[in-house]
Protein backbone atom coordinates (compact mmCIF):
# COMPACT_ATOMS: atom_id res chain seq x y z
CA UNK A 1 0.00 0.00 0.00
CA UNK A 2 1.34 3.30 -0.95
CA UNK A 3 1.56 6.24 1.77
CA UNK A 4 -1.86 8.15 0.29
CA UNK A 5 -3.69 4.69 0.33
CA UNK A 6 -2.71 4.50 4.43
CA UNK A 7 -3.50 7.97 5.16
CA UNK A 8 -6.59 7.86 3.68
CA UNK A 9 -7.30 4.17 5.38
CA UNK A 10 -6.57 6.08 8.33
CA UNK A 11 -8.45 9.44 8.33
CA UNK A 12 -11.36 6.75 7.21
CA UNK A 13 -11.50 4.78 10.22
CA UNK A 14 -11.21 7.49 12.35
CA UNK A 15 -13.89 9.34 10.81
CA UNK A 16 -16.03 6.02 11.42
CA UNK A 17 -15.09 6.01 14.76
CA UNK A 18 -15.75 9.40 15.66
CA UNK A 19 -19.10 8.82 13.70
CA UNK A 20 -19.81 5.96 16.32
CA UNK A 21 -18.92 7.52 19.18
CA UNK A 22 -21.33 10.33 18.29
CA UNK A 23 -24.19 7.87 17.80
CA UNK A 24 -23.42 5.69 21.10
CA UNK A 25 -23.66 9.58 23.15
CA UNK A 26 -26.77 10.64 21.28
CA UNK A 27 -28.10 7.15 22.36
CA UNK A 28 -27.17 7.45 25.84
CA UNK A 29 -28.22 10.49 26.08
CA UNK A 30 -31.54 10.14 24.91
CA UNK A 31 -31.72 7.10 27.18
CA UNK A 32 -30.46 9.11 30.28
CA UNK A 33 -33.30 12.17 29.35
CA UNK A 34 -36.34 9.33 29.31
CA UNK A 35 -35.08 7.65 32.33
CA UNK A 36 -35.04 11.33 34.16
CA UNK A 37 -38.17 12.34 32.55
CA UNK A 38 -40.29 9.24 33.54
CA UNK A 39 -38.91 9.55 37.47
CA UNK A 40 -39.73 12.81 37.44
CA UNK A 41 -42.98 12.18 36.21
CA UNK A 42 -43.51 9.83 38.90
CA UNK A 43 -42.48 11.70 41.42
CA UNK A 44 -45.05 14.33 40.21
CA UNK A 45 -47.93 12.12 40.51
CA UNK A 46 -46.82 10.56 43.80
CA UNK A 47 -46.30 14.23 44.82
CA UNK A 48 -49.83 14.87 43.83
CA UNK A 49 -51.41 12.05 45.31
CA UNK A 50 -50.28 12.90 48.42
CA UNK A 51 -51.58 16.88 48.45
CA UNK A 52 -54.90 15.35 47.42
CA UNK A 53 -55.15 13.11 49.94
CA UNK A 54 -53.79 15.85 52.57
CA UNK A 55 -56.46 17.70 51.62
CA UNK A 56 -58.92 15.61 51.65
CA UNK A 57 -58.33 14.82 55.48
CA UNK A 58 -58.35 18.54 56.17
CA UNK A 59 -62.11 18.99 54.12
CA UNK A 60 -63.29 16.13 56.20
CA UNK A 61 -61.97 17.31 59.50
CA UNK A 62 -63.24 20.53 58.50
CA UNK A 63 -66.82 19.61 57.60
CA UNK A 64 -66.75 17.29 61.20
CA UNK A 65 -65.97 20.48 62.80
CA UNK A 66 -68.42 22.69 61.50
CA UNK A 67 -71.25 19.92 62.30
CA UNK A 68 -70.17 20.46 66.18
CA UNK A 69 -68.01 17.21 66.17
CA UNK A 70 -65.54 17.93 69.06
CA UNK A 71 -61.98 17.66 68.70
CA UNK A 72 -60.98 14.20 70.05
CA UNK A 73 -63.32 12.49 68.07
CA UNK A 74 -61.91 14.78 64.95
CA UNK A 75 -58.49 14.27 65.88
CA UNK A 76 -59.24 10.03 65.58
CA UNK A 77 -60.72 10.10 62.63
CA UNK A 78 -58.51 11.99 60.67
CA UNK A 79 -55.54 10.66 62.47
CA UNK A 80 -53.80 14.00 63.20
CA UNK A 81 -53.03 14.87 66.30
CA UNK A 82 -55.42 17.18 68.42
CA UNK A 83 -53.54 20.23 68.45
CA UNK A 84 -53.31 20.26 64.68
CA UNK A 85 -57.05 19.85 64.85
CA UNK A 86 -57.13 22.86 66.81
CA UNK A 87 -54.99 24.46 64.35
CA UNK A 88 -57.27 23.72 61.61
CA UNK A 89 -60.03 24.77 62.94
CA UNK A 90 -58.59 28.34 63.79
CA UNK A 91 -57.40 28.94 60.60
CA UNK A 92 -60.99 27.80 58.81
CA UNK A 93 -62.33 30.66 61.53
CA UNK A 94 -64.04 27.41 62.86
CA UNK A 95 -65.02 28.55 66.62
CA UNK A 96 -64.07 25.65 69.76
CA UNK A 97 -66.70 25.22 72.40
Amino acid sequence: MSDINVEELIRTMSAQRVEALRADLAADLQAAWEKGRAAGKAEGISEGEFRGRKQGVISVAVNLLRAGTDTATVAKAAELPEPLIRKIAQDNGITLA
